[in-house]
């Protein structure tokens, strides 16, 4: 499975128009092929301006078929004129609980970088920390993978960057989780001896708009 991040920002005077757009055209898109899930959620700052798009995928080539050459969803096909400063990342899944979506409210978005030599070891110690999290109350998804295309960048040279997207139903969960601390790992799941410094990102979830199509 690969997992396909698009970050953006909605161009100023259009932000009604796109969460309009976002809660009611994308949520009731129909799925394509080899599509398996999608989060579109914003940060509650920046004006409301500042959103991601996660989206799961098959294999390559579903994602692919489903995305244009700047790494746009076609789901997003229709507010593209009102999107910009877009970053599109794709991550190889190497550990999952699971892809459910139902009651999601938040999307949490932890991010470091590893030794390139350290991939494996991440990858197997993964394993063992995503389990841990099947029995978390509140935790929806979690989903681990590595970076596909790499940074080639000389200062980040020899690194490998990882993700690990989890889906709340709601922020206390999450707070409880975290032990408080929001930009941490989940309780228990720190790889301190090989990650760099993390960041997280956190999003609110859009909610399906129930007006007819």
């Amino acid at each position: 499975m690969i997992v396909h991040l698009l970050e953006f920002r909605v161009v100023p005077g259009h932000e009604a128009e796109v969460a309009g757009y976002l809660s009611h055209e994308v949520q009731a898109a129909s799925a394509s092929d080899g599509l398996i899930s999608r989060f579109v959620g914003r940060r509650l700052s920046a004006q409301g301006r500042e959103h991601v798009a996660a989206t799961t995928w098959r294999n390559e080539a579903s994602l692919a078929r489903g995305t244009g050459p700047e790494g746009l969803p076609a789901y997003l096909g229709g507010a593209s004129s009102m999107l910009g400063d877009k970053a599109a990342s794709t991550y190889r899944v190497v550990a999952s609980t699971g892809l459910g979506s139902e009651g999601a409210r938040v999307l949490r978005l932890y991010r470091t970088s590893i030794a390139a030599d350290s991939v494996g070891l991440w990858k197997r110690r993964t394993l063992e920390s995503v389990s841990q999290l099947v029995s978390i109350e509140g935790l929806l998804t979690a989903v681990a993978g590595v970076d596909i295309g790499g940074d080639q960048s000389a200062e980040h040279a020899g690194e490998a960057c990882v993700v690990v997207m989890t889906a709340w139903t709601e922020w206390n969960r999450l707070l409880v989780a975290t032990g408080g601390r929001l930009n941490e790992a989940i309780l228990d799941t720190d790889l301190v001896d090989i990650e760099g410094p993390a960041t997280t990102d956190h999003f609110e979830l859009l909610k399906e708009d129930p007006r007819p199509g």
